[in-house]
C-alpha cells in the first residue's frame, strides 16, 4: 500500500512540475517576428544581419536578439518608426547598447550576437512612450517600424530592415507603410 501511495504521489508531483513548466513556456514564448538587415542605399558594406523579436504571452516583455555579420565599428542600434519616405523616423526603443541610451563603440570587425535582452514598456520612447509592447511588436510585424544599426563610419545608419512578410491592414494610419517591405530606406 505504501508503494502505491509513493508512486501516485510521485506521478502527481511530476505532472504538477511538467504542467507548471509548460505554463511558463507558454507565457514566455509568444508571437515571433524576424527582421532581415541589409545595407542602407548608398552605403557600401559587406555587413548584414537580422533581429528577432519574441513577445511574451503575458505581453510584459519583448525579447530581442540582434545578430550581425561583418559589421565594423558598430555604435548603436534602435527600433525606429518608419517615415513617409521609408526612412527611419523617431526612435521607439534602443536595442544596442543593451540597457543604454548612449552610443557605445564595438571597435573593429564583428560577427555574432551584438545584443540580446528584454524590452519592457518603460523603455519605449518617441510616439510609443506610455504605450504597450504589443504596440511596438505590431509596428514591427506590420512594417511601420524597422531596425537600424549605426556605425562610426555611417552615423545615420549602415544597416536597415523591415519585417519582410509585413501583414497588411493594421499599419498605423499616421505613418505610411513602405511598399518595398524588407528593403532599405532611401536616404
Amino acid at each position: 500500500m505504501r508503494r502505491i501511495v509513493f508512486t501516485v504521489s510521485g506521478i502527481v508531483a511530476l505532472l504538477a512540475f511538467v504542467s507548471s513548466g509548460s505554463a511558463l513556456a507558454n507565457r514566455m514564448h509568444g508571437e515571433k517576428v524576424k527582421v532581415k538587415l541589409g545595407a542602407v542605399p548608398g552605403v557600401k558594406t559587406s555587413a548584414s544581419g537580422d533581429a528577432v523579436f519574441v513577445l511574451s504571452k503575458d505581453g510584459k516583455t519583448l525579447h530581442y536578439k540582434l545578430n550581425l555579420k561583418k559589421i565594423d565599428n558598430a555604435t548603436m542600434a534602435h527600433v525606429h518608426a518608419v517615415g513617409d519616405d521609408g526612412t527611419p523616423a523617431a526612435i521607439l526603443t534602443w536595442i544596442y547598447p543593451t540597457g543604454g541610451t548612449a552610443p557605445s563603440l564595438k571597435e573593429g570587425s564583428f560577427s555574432g550576437t551584438l545584443a540580446e535582452g528584454d524590452i519592457t514598456a518603460d523603455k519605449l520612447a518617441g510616439p510609443l512612450k506610455g504605450g504597450t509592447l504589443k504596440d511596438l511588436f505590431e509596428k514591427i510585424e506590420y512594417g511601420t517600424a524597422g531596425v537600424a544599426v549605426h556605425t562610426k563610419q555611417n552615423g545615420k545608419g549602415e544597416l536597415w530592415g523591415l519585417h519582410k512578410e509585413a501583414k497588411a491592414g493594421k499599419a498605423d494610419k499616421t505613418e505610411k507603410k513602405p511598399s518595398s517591405g524588407g528593403s532599405a530606406p532611401r536616404y
